[in-house]
C-alpha cells in the first residue's frame, strides 16, 4: 500500500500501478552470491542503511533486491533493456549512480510532486532539469541518459515512475512480485 505523499500523487495523476522506479545499479558475477543484484533508487525510505555508504539517506540509496523485495508488500515489475549497454556506457552510468549516492544526493519531493501534478493536467512540463536533488523516476531517466540508452531531449525532472516504464529503450514490464 502506498503511503508516501510523492507516490500517493503520482499514482493518482498517472492511474498507474507504477509509483517507485529503481535501475540495476550491478549484477554479481561470483557463484554463491545469496543477493547479487544492487539497484540505485532515490527514496524517502531510511529504514535501511544504503549499501554503499552505510548511511540513512532519505534520497539516493544502494540495497540489494531481495530484501527490498521480501520486505515491502505489494507488486514489482522489472522492464529489461532492449539492448544490453556497451561496456564503457555501463561503468560511466554505474560511476554515476556511485557516485551520487557518495555525495548522498537528497529525495527531491518538490519535483516529484510536480511531475505528478504535470502528468494529471496532461500538459507538458515546464520544470528545469536539476541533479541536486533526484526523485526516484528522475533518478532512472538521467542514469539512462548518461548511459546513453534513453535521449537527451527527455526532462528527467518531468517523468513519472509510469513514464519510465513506457521508454521506448525498456522491454514491457515483467510482473516480479506480486504480494
Amino acid at each position: 500500500s502506498t503511503t508516501d505523499l510523492p507516490a500517493i500523487v503520482v499514482q493518482t495523476a498517472t492511474q498507474s500501478p507504477y509509483v517507485h522506479a529503481s535501475i540495476v545499479l550491478s549484477v554479481a558475477s561470483q557463484e554463491g552470491i545469496e543477493d547479487p543484484i544492487l539497484i540505485a533508487e532515490s527514496h524517502i525510505d531510511i529504514s535501511v542503511p544504503s549499501v554503499g555508504t552505510g548511511k540513512r539517506n532519505f534520497g539516493v540509496q544502494t540495497h540489494w533486491l531481495g530484501p527490498k523485495l521480501a520486505n515491502r508488500k505489494g507488486k514489482a515489475w522489472w522492464a529489461p533493456l532492449k539492448e544490453p549497454l556497451p561496456d564503457r556506457r555501463l561503468t560511466k552510468m554505474q560511476a554515476w549512480l556511485r557516485e551520487i549516492e557518495q555525495q548522498q544526493v537528497a529525495y527531491d519531493i518538490v519535483q516529484a510532486v510536480e511531475a505528478g501534478i504535470t502528468a494529471m493536467s496532461s500538459s507538458s512540463g515546464t520544470m528545469q532539469a536539476d541533479e541536486s536533488a533526484l526523485f526516484c523516476s528522475e533518478l532512472v531517466a538521467r542514469a539512462l541518459q548518461i548511459a546513453g540508452a534513453l535521449d537527451n531531449t527527455v526532462n528527467p525532472s518531468e517523468q513519472t515512475p509510469a513514464d519510465v516504464m513506457n521508454f521506448a529503450c525498456l522491454h514491457p514490464p515483467i510482473l516480479i512480485q506480486d504480494c
